[in-house]
Formats: structure tokens, sequence, C-alpha cells
């Protein structure tokens, strides 16, 4: 893994971290919520060498920290067609033209807004259980646990700060019950170890609130916005992966991919959470992103 920071024209800095070899496939990477460019590191908690997966597909990896998450600055105003300006002046820096984009989790707005904001820079967009709808009055009626996070950054965001802000500091010794984390036993038999949760956390929530817990719970309110776009005027090609086991990511979401976004590729895995689906998926989701991709 290579990281570095790019200035962006307002001067504001996006850091970025590049897995794989650098003559392989450009692949955009846009991380879930709370979380940053260290994510797909997550694969080496689990056994794998991510490394040696991308070169076997024949990918490298752009992952980028959004506005506020690990070490890129925080934009008052950002939202998701923002952010997919900076990412296209970062992709105008790297001399990438046309490539895919793959995220998960609450990098799915990112990644669509991206695809509809730039639509000649992105070859295909593929979305692991991520968020495709705004979170109206419907989707937070059926939010699992989760939806305490994201309340928490609406309603009481000091509060939600004060805590991520201790919280990164903390190491995690211990399990915790699963009846308290709301996760199905897919999702939890990965996190079920002090060693596997502190794992998690230190890519994702404490990387995120590196330099503050500002970023990610502004990025959590803005769930609750408008994306600022139709999903039917989104012409890519859009392959979503879900797992019938996420308790994360409730069914909404893919139904909204596969109702209105014209080209959508469901994928649906009986069976699967929200983590399990990244962990035992991921080498499929790359050969399916290597498989379409122009020759």
């Amino acid at each position: 893994m290579e990281e570095a920071i790019f200035k962006l024209k307002d001067k504001r800095s996006l850091c970025y971290a590049i897995y794989g070899e650098p003559s392989a496939i450009p692949v955009l990477y846009f991380h879930g919520t709370p979380s940053s460019r260290l994510e797909p590191l997550l694969m080496n908690n689990y056994g794998y060498d991510v490394e040696a997966i991308l070169n076997e597909a024949g990918i490298k990896l752009i992952a980028i920290d959004r506005p506020g998450m690990g070490l890129s600055s925080f934009n008052p105003q950002g939202n998701y067609l923002s952010f997919a300006d900076d990412v296209k002046q970062l992709c105008d820096h790297l001399q990438i033209l046309n490539c895919p984009i793959l995220c998960w989790s609450g990098g799915g707005p990112y990644s669509l807004a991206l695809a509809h904001q730039h639509s000649s820079l992105i070859q295909s967009v593929h979305i692991i259980a991520g968020f495709a709808r705004k979170f109206d009055k419907e989707v937070s009626e059926q939010m699992g646990l989760n939806k305490w996070y994201f309340w928490a950054a609406k309603y009481i965001p000091y509060l939600q700060r004060m805590v991520m802000n201790i919280l990164r500091h903390k190491k995690i010794k211990r399990s915790v019950p699963r009846k308290i984390t709301g996760l199905s036993y897919e999702d939890y038999h990965l996190l079920s170890t002090g060693k596997l949760l502190n794992g998690m956390a230190t890519v994702s929530m404490k990387e995120a609130a590196r330099l503050g817990a500002k970023g990610p719970v502004y990025e959590a309110r803005n769930y609750f916005n408008d994306f600022g776009f139709d999903l039917k005027n989104i012409q890519e090609t859009v392959h979503y992966w879900w797992g019938t086991k996420d308790q994360a990511i409730i069914k909404l979401h893919p139904e909204a991919i596969e109702q209105h976004v014209p080209n959508a590729i469901m994928h649906y895995r009986e069976r699967e959470g929200h983590l399990s689906i990244y962990v035992n998926h991921f080498k499929e989701i790359l050969q399916t992103i290597t498989s379409n991709y122009p020759s």
C-alpha cells in the first residue's frame, strides 16, 4: 500500500491509498461509514492478503478518504456531488480517463453520485451492500440497531462527536454480546473477539475520526438528505451485491437499485450478512470487475 495527499483546487487535502500493482486496472474505492482509505486491509484480518488478491485479479484499488475522514480535510458544505467533483480532480491528477468504481456500505450514494456527475469517467459501478436511498421515514422505521448511530448524529451531534473522540483512543479488549450488536450470526462470528473488533475499529471508526469526529458525524447526518440526483438517470451498469442476512442495509436499498437504475445487475446471496458478503465474496466481486473491463 502507498499513501498520498492530493491538494484540491480550494486547497483542501484529499488523502488516498493505492493497493496493488501500479500498472494494473485502476478501480476507485469508496469506503463505508464511518471508515477510511484503510478499509481494504480488513481482508487481512481474516487470513487473506489483500495485495495478493488484487494482484491475482489484475486490479489496483485507489481508496479515498472522504472529507473529514482519515487525513482528508473537512468540507463544511460537502455533499455527494461535491465529493464527486473532488474525485474528478484526483482522477485528472492521476491521469485516469475511465475506470470502474467499487464501494461498500456508506460509500453507495457517493459512487452513484460520481457515476451521475461524471459519467464519462466511470466505466461501471460495483456496490457491496450500499445505501441507495436517503434515510426518509420509510427507511428510518425499518433500520436495525445501527439507526441509533445515525439518529444520534442528526439529533445530538455534539454528543456523538464527544463519544467518538473518546472511543478513537480506546483499545477494544473483549467481544460484545450479539444482542447488543444487532448483528446476524453471519456477521457476528467475524467480530466475535476483541481482536477482530479492534481490527475493524482501527481501519474504520478510529481512522475515520483520526483528526476529530466532525467529519464522520457530518457525513452520518448527510444520509438523511436528498442525493441531489435521480437513480433513473444513471446509465452505467450498476452491479449490486446484498446478503439476505444483512441487518445493517435493509432490503429497501437493493430494491431501489433494482427498480430504478436502468442497467442494474443484482447479486443476491443467501445467508450472507453485511460484513460476511464483503469478506466471502471479495474475490468474486473483483473477478466481475475485470471480466467486464474492456480489453
